[in-house]
């Protein structure tokens, strides 16, 4: 009888031990959640340039294939624009003629000035048909192939520069007063060992508007938010567009 009373008491004091324990180490997660900083995150993206033709003609040649680096200036396609190469032969003949019988009076002002413009019109759609990188970056699609024909205004080649490179995060408005265009914060790669990038907050939105539809929860989607712009350092062309890259925006 005496020791089965003593084997109460000892699981009697156990279990509050354990109480006891178990309620500390819900206090101490508690402020150590409370204290852990919101963690938000963004999906990376980066500049892009779609080029599309400015004059009918079919496609002679590419210079570049999808993945190849390309400099501003760099030659991209060549149209074959033979109509307008035939239409300079004969605009440029008049035009020269022009100036000659300006020179001598027997021709007019305003009949110069015509065979100028349409000179100046064919020249300038000669021009087009070299088409030039007009950003540092890489090929990322080619929307035709050689020998296809294209209209004004027909997409024809895509570039993207993987050194500017940025994300939206979308944050409450009680954040707000804690962030500052110029501010500097760090963005991690969870998927790549936490590895860290420098960022800095170019953009603050001045209107909320409702939680992307990406984000998971409709609850989160129905919240009014503010979004936050931060372009991030790219030396190494880890960051990719479509990755997803997670901040606390808190400064660096």
């Amino acid at each position: 009888m005496f020791m089965a009373t003593k084997k109460k008491k000892v699981i009697t004091i156990v279990l509050i031990v354990a109480a006891i324990c178990a309620i500390l180490w819900y206090v101490v997660m508690r402020h150590i959640i409370a204290a852990r900083p919101f963690v938000y995150a963004g999906t990376l993206e980066t500049t892009k340039v779609i080029i599309s033709a400015r004059v009918a003609s079919d496609i002679s040649e590419f210079m570049v294939n999808e993945g190849d680096n390309v400099r501003t200036g760099d030659m991209l396609v060549e149209l074959s624009c033979d109509t307008y190469k035939i239409l300079a032969q004969q605009i440029d003949n008049d035009f020269n003629r022009a100036t000659a019988l300006t020179k001598s009076g027997h021709i007019t002002r305003a009949e110069y000035d015509i065979l100028a413009r349409n000179k100046a019109d064919n020249d300038l759609k000669l021009n087009w048909c070299e088409i030039r990188a007009p950003i540092d970056g890489i090929v990322v699609t080619k929307f035709r192939e050689a020998g296809e024909v294209i209209a004004p205004g027909a997409p024809i080649i895509s570039i993207a520069n993987p050194y500017n490179i940025w994300a939206y995060f979308y944050v409450p408005y009680e954040m707000l007063h804690k962030l500052a265009v110029g501010q500097n914060v760090i963005g991690v790669l969870p998927e790549a060992d936490n590895m860290q990038f420098r960022g800095r907050i170019i953009k603050i939105s001045e209107q909320a508007e409702f939680t992307p539809k990406n984000v998971q929860t409709r609850e989160e989607r129905t919240r009014l938010v503010y979004g936050v712009k931060v372009r991030f350092a790219n030396p190494d062309l880890i960051l990719k567009s479509g990755m997803t890259i997670e901040s606390t925006l808190q400064n660096e």
